[in-house]
């Protein structure tokens, strides 16, 4: 999982001094043994300061590209050894220089690459010093002074590997902790958003939408209220119903738009009630059996909000009968009369569905809730539950403008 970009921002300075201090630690390891290697091991001075600089070096390259380094370790590990078998008087097969870098590499390793990699490390390290002891022909108190050099070697490069290893295990899971929690405090801010969201929601529909909703009837019913009004005034009264409306479809666009966590969703074409039929053809091909009856002569002229409600209900009702009801058919029903939008949506209790009825029931879940919403918004009435059979039933009744119905 990829840190965020705050977090590799942090981590990027503590990095880049841990890289500086390695550098420094390269520098003073070569200083140290380019002349010991030379003076006390025998080993040809250019060859000396070449393989000096590349173990130093390797240091700080592990923290960039560790299995390069881990790799191109062992060129001056086994070399240096075997230019300084014919010395005297100096541990034998490990320098004390050797040493210190190769276990600078690995505890390294231990913290800027896997376990695996330091390991595997430390024993190929391990396996090399052993093989030189016992390829080379040596005297008896030779051969004591070897392994007097190599069984240190092992024994202080494990116990730093393992010390290395837990507090780079325990560094990595403070990390994923403290990336968790900004997660967790990320999506905590997000819900307060999209709940501060759906109160500003609620709040434009129970003060504005309800006022214009009443300047829209008083608006239309002014002619009918007060006889004898002259043709200009009653013609001013439709206009303003006309605005009154053409205000309450924005305003339900809006509130769509704020209960929406995506927004941009809102900006592109919204579906309508003509869509409903490839809606059933699409999930119809996941293996739902779904039986449409389109009462439906004419979607034209049908007002936008009140199609995006209906294809919002259909799509709802079919996604909780594919999760909660596997298997089960489904009958979708839409009508359109003079007056209203009739839906009728219901699947059947078959294997899974009854199980999924009472995990669908009304009184759980985010959709049922949203679809409750986009109803009342509309001014019609939904009626949710199960039907006889053990199935679900969603039924919702939307009224057309001119026959808009008020609680």
């Amino acid at each position: 999982m990829r840190a965020p970009r705050s977090t590799e921002a942090t981590e990027r300075p503590v990095m880049g001094r841990i890289w500086v201090l390695l550098c420094a630690l390269a520098v003073v390891l070569a200083a140290v043994s380019i002349p010991v290697n030379a003076a006390l091991y025998g080993v040809p001075v250019l060859d000396a300061i070449l393989l000096g600089l590349l173990q130093a070096g390797l240091i700080p390259l592990a923290v960039r590209s560790p299995k390069i380094a881990a790799a191109l370790s062992f060129i001056p590990f086994t070399l240096l050894p075997m230019l300084s078998i014919a010395s005297t008087g100096a541990p034998w097969p490990v320098a004390v220089t050797t040493i210190l870098a190769q276990i600078a590499l690995i505890v390294t390793l231990a913290f800027a690459a896997t376990w695996r990699t330091a390991t595997l490390t430390w024993l190929i390290s391990v396996a090399a010093v052993i093989g030189l002891i016992a390829a080379v022909p040596q005297r008896y108190d030779r051969f004591l002074e070897s392994l007097a050099s190599g069984i240190p070697f092992a024994a202080i490069s494990l116990a730093l590997l393992t010390i290395s290893l837990l507090l780079a295990q325990r560094a990595r899971i403070r990390a994923q902790l403290e990336q968790e929690r900004r997660v967790t405090a990320s999506e905590q801010v997000r819900r307060e958003l999209v709940e501060e969201r759906n109160r500003i929601a609620r709040e434009l529909h129970d003060v504005v939408a309800h006022g214009l909703s009443v300047i829209q009837v008083q608006a239309s019913s002014a002619k009918y209220r007060l006889p004898g009004l002259a043709p200009e005034v009653a013609a001013e009264f439709d206009g303003i119903g006309a605005t009154s409306r053409s205000a309450l479809a924005e305003m339900r666009q809006l509130l769509g738009v704020l209960r929406n966590e995506d927004s941009a969703a809102g900006l592109g074409p919204q579906p309508g009630l003509a869509d409903v039929p490839e809606l059933v053809d699409t999930i119809r091909k996941t293996g739902v059996p779904i039986d449409l009856s389109w009462n439906v002569s004419d979607s034209d002229g049908l007002p936008a909000s009140i199609g995006l409600t209906a294809y919002r209900l259909v799509q709802e009702a079919l996604s909780n009968a594919v999760r909660h009801a596997p298997g089960a058919a489904a009958n979708v029903s839409v009508t359109r009369g003079p007056a209203a939008l009739d839906l009728l949506i219901e699947n059947d209790a078959s294997g899974e569905a009854t199980r999924g009825a009472d995990a669908a029931s009304p009184a759980r879940g985010h959709g049922l809730v949203g679809m409750r919403e986009r109803v009342h918004l509309a001014g019609g009435r939904l009626d949710l539950g199960p039907t006889e059979s053990g199935g679900f039933r969603v039924a919702a009744h939307l009224p057309l403008p001119n026959h808009t119905e008020h609680a």
